[in-house]
């Protein structure tokens, strides 16, 4: 946050530094010879080698000293309000706008009298809960049919053992009856 200050009040005035030595270098004629020799390989007058001088200020720092103070197109400034949104800019009114003749009944596709946002897709939603309830309701009833199939078979096989075991028990009542006959016509046999 102190960061972002500091650069805020550094920008302009190093701005101003910049723009005024620039004007400064470009009116004065004498400083003109100067500058040159400072900033390009030419005979020293004092020292008469040629060498290049690395001075801070030559052209490519100041550069990139205006770049990184430009403020054009800045990433992000601390602002005491919010940004424009870009929804702000839409003009004012509804999304469509729906034919009505007031007094008339409304047809089915044109469901309201002003506008209606995402017609086609709100009817997609529609069509899709209500192919989801028809499966649904599908499914249950494909599920209660297989669960009364279930207890039918069940209560069936049920009665089937049922019957079974009394026709077990029956013949069982009928193979002891022959058994006491057998005997009984043994012993009148013997006697």
């Amino acid at each position: 946050m102190l960061f972002g200050a500091i650069r805020s009040i550094i920008r302009p005035v190093s701005r101003t530094l910049i723009l005024s030595r620039s004007i400064t270098t470009t009116s004065s004629p004498l400083t003109k010879p100067l500058l040159s020799a400072a900033y390009t390989n030419e005979l020293h007058p004092l020292f008469g080698s040629i060498h290049k001088n690395h001075l801070f200020w030559g052209p490519t720092s100041v550069r990139a000293i205006q770049s990184l103070t430009d403020t054009r197109f800045p990433k992000r400034r601390p602002v005491d309000k919010p940004r424009r949104k870009r929804a702000s800019l839409k003009p004012k009114g509804p999304y469509a706008w729906v034919k009505h003749v007031p007094g008339e009944p409304i047809p089915a596709n044109q469901p309201n009298e002003g506008s209606f946002k995402r017609r086609n897709e709100k009817k997609r939603i529609k069509q899709r809960h209500a192919f989801i309830l028809s499966e649904k309701k599908k499914r249950k009833a494909q599920m209660q049919e297989a669960n009364r199939k279930k207890k039918i078979g069940r209560i069936e096989r049920k009665m089937a053992a049922v019957a079974r075991d009394r026709a077990w028990a029956e013949r069982l009542a009928e193979l002891e009856q022959i058994e006491e006959d057998k005997k009984k016509a043994a012993m009148s046999t013997t006697a």
